[in-house]
């Protein structure tokens, strides 16, 4: 019997280890492939799945069975990505959590999750990590970040990179081993792996960040509260990203441009440091 069958059979459990938190809204060629694979990369891990129904025209009852502890959360109206993020929080019950995009997906043969949650176990001060993100053709998914200053977003928006030399090559965390860990500024939304304890400190998405920077915020909030904000290279998963935004001129583009200057407005133009590490995460090691 295939793993996914396994977990179609198994009876539930009434702990998960790790709640893993979907929205989904009509992105329906994405969901099989991550939720087969998905079963897979949890290795031994009770996995709990939490589906946000972000008021979908077709539900999200294809996508109820392939694990035995499955939640759904229906939004009677289309709701902005950090309030979904918020509903799975609001659910969460496990020790960790995993806010996914829909369009992610994981190799078979690699335990993604059991291993990410073994690296929280051995860092209990890390608050949010992520590993190693890959698009289908190979190319590296840079999902760790350091924050963006105006030089960055002038190297980057406008090609000035050679005006400002080395500003997008430190800013994508190119001086670092990819298979090495290490502290980082932020980690991409498309896979947050949380801590439910340093979530709850940190508290809700900031609904402000209407798209764009609310993962930003997030990790810059995780660290102020004392909590660790990592990569670790130990493991990956695939990440088939339609990035709108790369077109300068496009809505998308407008709309990061928008809270790139909420982001300001927030924090202002110095990225912000991190507050003093959290003693009792430092006593649990």
């Amino acid at each position: 019997m295939s793993l996914l069958a396994q977990a179609r059979v198994a009876a539930p459990s009434a702990v998960a280890d790790l709640d893993v938190g979907i929205i989904y809204t009509h992105e329906r060629q994405f969901m099989p492939p991550l939720l087969e694979t998905l079963c897979r990369a949890a290795g031994d891990l009770k996995v709990r799945l939490i589906l946000v129904d972000n008021a979908s025209a077709d539900g999200c009852g294809d996508w109820q069975n392939y694990f035995p502890r499955t939640t759904v959360r229906k939004n009677a109206s289309r709701l902005g990505y950090g309030a979904n993020l918020n509903r799975i929080l609001e659910a969460a019950t496990a020790p960790y959590v995993l806010l996914m995009n829909t369009d992610m997906a994981f190799d078979p043969e690699e335990p993604c999750l059991e291993k990410m949650a073994r690296f929280m176990d051995s860092e209990p001060d890390c608050g949010a990590a992520i590993c190693r993100i890959y698009h289908p053709d190979g190319g590296y998914g840079y999902p760790a970040r350091r924050f963006q200053t105006p030089r960055t977003i002038a190297a980057r928006r406008l090609g000035l990179d050679t005006v400002f030399s080395g500003s997008v090559e430190q800013y994508l965390y190119n001086d670092r081993d990819r298979e090495s860990t290490f502290d980082c500024d932020w980690i991409s939304g498309c896979f947050m792996f949380l801590r439910r304890e340093a979530a709850a400190d940190v508290g809700p998405f900031d609904l402000r960040f209407a798209k764009y920077f609310e993962d930003v915020d997030y990790c810059a909030r995780m660290a102020q509260a004392g909590w660790r904000v990592m990569f670790s290279g130990g493991t990956y998963c695939y990440h088939y990203e339609q990035r709108a935004s790369r077109q300068l001129l496009s809505i998308d583009a407008w709309l990061h441009l928008r809270s790139y200057f909420r982001w300001l407005a927030k924090w202002g133009p110095t990225p912000p440091k991190p507050g003093k590490l959290r003693a009792a995460a430092k006593g649990r090691k």
